[in-house]
């Protein structure tokens, strides 16, 4: 249970087991680590891989350059992988760590299951997570203000009139996901009003397409406005929508997540909240490298801020 950051394990507990893991450098199947005399002025920075259209890569792509960029200045080198769930079962048979390549991780996104996070944490190298966080153990992250973000973009939406208000989310394991499920729950029940939620497997644009249609014609055909889990998801509605015959925003407005390069080249030009990824880099590289120089530090999480970002697609 420890390992998956499964609930049901006192806090005592937990942390006991986890500095035995950390203590024996334990990761499932992993080779015994040479001691290391020097720094490799390595960082990893592990993605899950996912098919993703060139629009839905533009939030991927950038958080990648800005850390990239942010750790060259700082006289290291980034090693960027892409792993699919069969390659994060063992991560003791990377390469990287059997050959003590690197002096840490930098782990991208919800996606990431918490056993893989947590068996990287247990070889002793520091960890810290961009745009996720653990839910029962304690490890260091960046992340922005998702609950609050679509709480004000919700709100946005209300404002306007709107009663009926349909989220498109993705799975209910990720992080991301779930604070800004609670952003649109919290909105809703303070106006007194009924949530309408659809789960999706993925946040890509033939997600945000296929659900939408799937809701629209099926159990939520009453709906006027649509909050989208992120950008990607929401300009798969807009196409949709107009596939549909529907004219966004007279028939159905439209919001998304993260304001990612083609959210203002939609049409209509996309309501987001925007999310600063160069600050959210610039914090998580400042505390892998403070990690690097003394692991001992307490786990911390970092909040950014967001902004609402008004365009066309909203009513406005």
């Amino acid at each position: 249970r420890v390992l998956n950051d499964k609930p049901g394990v006192g806090i005592k507990t937990r942390k006991r087991v986890l500095n035995l893991l950390k203590k024996y450098n334990y990761a499932s199947n992993s080779s015994p680590r040479s001691l290391k005399t020097s720094k490799t002025r390595n960082v990893a920075l592990i993605s899950k891989r996912r098919e993703e259209r060139l629009c839905s890569a533009d939030y991927f792509q950038r958080s990648i350059v800005y850390i990239e960029t942010g750790l060259r200045n700082r006289g290291y080198h980034t090693i960027t992988m892409s792993l699919d769930d069969r390659e994060m079962e063992n991560p003791g048979d990377l390469l990287m760590l059997k050959e003590n390549r690197v002096d840490g991780f930098i782990i991208r996104g919800p996606a990431i299951k918490p056993k893989f996070i947590l068996d990287l944490k247990n070889t002793g190298l520091p960890v810290v997570l961009f745009g996720n966080e653990l839910q029962q153990t304690e490890v260091d992250c960046v992340v922005c203000q998702n609950r609050k973000g679509v709480y004000s973009i919700t709100k946005h939406l209300l404002e306007h009139g709107h009663k009926k208000i349909l989220l498109l989310t993705g799975p209910e394991g990720w992080y991301t996901n779930n604070e800004r499920m609670a952003g649109y729950i919290d909105a809703l029940e303070e106006a007194g009003l009924t949530s309408r939620i659809v789960h999706m497997p993925d946040t890509t644009i033939d997600t945000g397409k296929d659900f939408f249609r799937s809701a629209i014609k099926g159990k939520y055909r009453d709906i006027t406005a649509v909050v989208a889990v992120n950008d990607p998801t929401a300009i798969g509605v807009l196409d949709e929508a107009r596939q549909l015959g529907m004219k966004v925003p007279d028939d159905i407005a439209v919001v998304g997540f993260d304001d990612i390069a083609w959210a203002s080249l939609s049409y209509p030009p996309l309501t987001t909240v925007h999310s600063f990824l160069e600050e959210m880099g610039r914090i998580t590289i400042s505390r892998i490298l403070d990690l690097i120089e003394n692991p001992d530090l307490h786990p911390a999480k970092s909040i950014v801020a967001t902004k609402l970002v008004i365009r066309k697609s909203c009513g406005c």
